[in-house]
This record gives C-alpha cells, structure tokens and sequence, in this order.
C-alpha cells in the first residue's frame, strides 16, 4: 500500500527532487527534520546526533504540501532505510514518520529553500559583477594589447604593400612560376680568414674577377650572403635609393644575422630559358652602378656607371667610351627617352649590347648581376631589342623621339607597374625616394616571355651556384661547358 501511494505522490509531482536532494545538507531544526539513525539509542540520536560523531545522519528537505516531491523524497529514503536494516520498524511506520515529517516543517522549509536559494542567487550576482568588473579590466588591456599588435602588424604589411613592386622589380621571396632566382652578397663583410671587407675600385675588380672566372660563385662565397633568395620574373627597377637592395633581401630585419649598409653588394641570378622565337636579339639595359648579363655563357651586355670587365668604377660616364662603343667595330646604341634624363646625361641612355642568335624552343643558361658600389643611388633596367642581322643592328645615340619602344625581357606574364613602383617610392613610412624625377624607360607590353626550365638549370648545376657556397666543391659553375 505503501509503495502504490508513493507511486501515486511521484507521478504528480517529479520534477522537484533535485531541489529537495540539494536542500537536504541544511542543519537548522526549524528547516530540517535530522533523522539520527542507531541501532543503539533510537530516540536520543532523534534530534541530537550529528554527523560529526560517527552515526549515521540523514538530512531531510522538506517542502509545502504541494511541492510532493519531498514526499519522493522520504519514499526513496525509507526504502533505502529498509534495504540497509539499520532500524527494525515496519514498512508503514517507516512510511508514516517520512511522510509525517514532511506535513509537520513543509512550510517553514519551503520558505527558507526559496530564501536561501534567493540569496545565492544575489550572491551569484555580485560575484559576477566582480567578476565582469575584473573582466572588462582584463578585457580593456588584452584589447589594448591587440590593439598594438595590430597597429605593428599593419604598419609592416602597409610598408609591404607599398614596396611590394619595388620588391618584384628584384624579385619575390615565394617561388615563382618561372622565374630566375637571385642571391645577394654583402661585399663589405668577410666569412673566412684572408678575405677582405671590400669598397668602391675594389668591389669593380671583385666582379671583373667573378666574370674573368666565368662567373664561378665561389669568388663571392667568402662573404656574408643572406639565406634568403627572390625569384624575379623581370628586371626593372627605377630610380631610387641604394639602401632597397639590403631591404629587399631582408637583410635588415629583426631576425636577420647581420646587418648590411647600402655599399658594396652584389645580387646574382641565374637560370635557363626557353627562347620564345627563332631571330637575332640583344639586350638593352642600364645599371646603377653596374648591370651585367651572361648569356649562353657569354657575356652580352655591360652597362651604368661602372665597367667591371675593364676594372673601371666610372668608365660608363665617359664620352669616349660610348663614342668608341657606337663606332662600326661595336655596332651599339645608347637609347635615350624623355623618362629617363638623368641616365641620358650621366651615362648616354640606355645601352645596348652584343648581337646573338637564339632558336625558338631551345634552352639558354642565362645569368645577370646587378651591383651597387658607393651607396648612394641606385636602379636598373633589362630590355631587348630584336634585329634583322648583327650587321643590321642599329647604332649612335638616339635622342628623346628617337629612340625605339623596346621589349621587357621577362619570364612569365608579369609586368612592372610603373605608377605603383612611383607611389612605392613616395608614400608610407619607408622612404627610398630621391631627389628629381624617378625615372625607367618605356617598354611594350606585348614583349614576350622567356620562359624559365628548372630542370635544365638543375642539370647544369645552376641550383647548386645559387643556394650553395662552393667553397670544398669543385663543381663550380665555370667548369661547365658551353653549348
């Protein structure tokens, strides 16, 4: 009978016997019925014994009449009293007394449980209005924190995306599809014992003896050359401060090893390309100081201010010198544009160089150097010009108007972007301008591409050169044979 009531009671109400059980560790008599179960003194523990004297205490929630989950409550307990035998009384009497208790204190508990239940939950409040408090001071310096990071991080990225052309103009630090990869030296900073800090006349024959040497990188390779290598897919870089070129390479960021001024360096590439068409071409170009380009292991053009294979730091600024170069023995021109007039005055123009003949589909090694020796300004430029025979070739200096629209010589479909390389130059925090007019030839847009062969260039060995130093192998790029 005891059990069908008990039943009856839970079906109503079920839902409070998480609250009655949470209640139920409350020890006040005006709340609580504390039920002190011995099998010694029944009526003694009633009331008196606590938990804290070994005998077994059961607290007991109990709530309104109407709250019968109380009621569940007792039931389970004094099944739970009975499976255990800890007092010998009857199922009804057991029923009785539980049921009894939750009549004689329901009110008074389900009060104060509401109270009490009220005041955690103030108490729950202030907590974590403390806690928010806390939080928003957490919080207000974690943003500002971030704030900061962020304001580095998009200075840096603002500086990239202003110079991200200057970058392509030598090349970007992911590799590209076809493109010659390029290597840097710091001329100023020897690595092995015997070698020199070189400056000015001595960087010119330091380069004489890398191209007398058929361009063997082991004479570079006693001094400091940053790891990281640029792929460029073009040649063209306008007039601008020497100290970009270290910048380029990443020479002088917060990771690098050393640190490297804008004097006396050099930036090799090398690679093989796939002729785009059968006929006779020749470079045109300019380098300040010096632009140099080796092509199917002959040099074919030398330009700017210095003249490395005639170990002269200045030659290229001379009038007999270009005079000598236009006659009929050289068959050269010097092109001039109205984009270009500090180079017309200072170095003639644009200058072209030694005729020769490519088939379309075959594979040429091609390697170019470009170099900066006081540190002072700097640029360069790499065009081609297409012509019917090397007798044909055009020669003299041609004036603004005059002057043909030359090819870009490039290896995929990039091309510089001469307002974006401009505003590079004069914006953001960085500042490679110089003074007077930033200045690079025109070039058509239609040139076309010499495509780039890794695995030809592996095979020679090209890899090898630029990301090893040579100094115990004796597989060096000048033992190659040429074609």
């Amino acid at each position: 009978m005891a059990l069908i009531l008990a039943f009856f009671i839970f079906i109503i109400d079920w839902t409070g016997l998480t609250n009655s059980v949470r209640y139920a560790h409350i020890n006040a008599p005006h709340k609580l019925l504390l039920v002190g179960l011995s099998t010694k003194n029944f009526n003694k523990a009633f009331y008196q014994k606590c938990p804290q004297k070994g005998h077994f205490c059961l607290a007991l929630c109990l709530l309104t009449p109407w709250d019968i989950s109380g009621c569940l409550c007792n039931f389970l307990l004094a099944i739970l009293l009975e499976m255990v035998k800890i007092i010998p009384m009857n199922k009804g009497l057991k029923i009785a007394l539980l049921l009894l208790s939750s009549v004689g204190v329901s009110g008074q508990a389900s009060a104060d449980w509401r109270e009490s239940v009220g005041n955690l939950w103030d108490e729950a409040g202030e907590v974590g209005r403390d806690w928010g408090e806390k939080g928003k001071e957490w919080g207000k310096e974690a943003w500002d924190k971030a704030t900061d990071e962020w304001d580095k991080a998009k200075k840096r990225w603002d500086s990239f995306d202003l110079n991200y052309e200057l970058m392509q103009a030598f090349g970007g630090d992911v590799d590209e599809q076809s493109a010659l990869i390029g290597r840097f030296y710091d001329l100023k900073q020897p690595l092995v014992q015997g070698a020199k800090p070189l400056l000015r006349s001595a960087v010119v024959q330091k380069i004489r003896e890398f191209d007398g040497k058929e361009w063997d990188q082991r004479v570079f390779s006693a001094y400091y050359s940053p790891d990281v290598r640029l792929y460029a897919p073009y040649f063209y870089l306008p007039r601008c401060k020497a100290a970009y070129g270290p910048e380029a390479f990443q020479c002088n960021t917060d990771d690098s090893k050393r640190r490297v001024a804008p004097s006396a360096w050099v930036v090799v590439y090398r690679g093989v390309v796939t002729a785009p068409e059968t006929g006779f071409f020749r470079f045109a170009g300019m380098g300040d100081d010096t632009i140099m380009v080796r092509f199917d292991n002959k040099l074919v053009l030398e330009a700017g201010w210095s003249i490395p294979s005639k170990g002269d730091m200045v030659l290229g600024t001379k009038e007999s010198y270009r005079q000598e170069l236009i006659t009929p023995k050289h068959k050269r021109a010097f092109y001039q544009y109205k984009e270009t007039p500090h180079w017309n005055s200072v170095i003639g123009g644009i200058a072209t160089g030694e005729v020769f003949k490519v088939k379309k589909g075959e594979k040429y090694p091609i390697e170019i150097l470009v170099s900066e020796i006081p540190g002072n300004e700097f640029g360069f430029c790499l065009l081609m010009e297409k012509v019917k025979s090397p007798g044909t070739a055009p020669r003299g200096i041609f004036k603004p108007g005059e002057s043909p629209e030359l090819r870009l010589f490039r290896t995929n479909d990039s091309l510089p972007d001469f307002s974006l390389i401009e505003k590079a130059l004069t914006s953001g925090d960085t500042d490679f301008r110089v003074k007077g007019f930033m200045e690079g030839p025109p070039f058509s847009d239609k040139s076309p591409v010499w495509k780039v062969d890794y695995e030809e260039a592996q095979e020679q060995g090209i890899f090898d050169a630029i990301f090893g130093y040579f100094r115990d192998d004796d597989t060096a790029m000048g033992k190659r044979k040429r074609k």
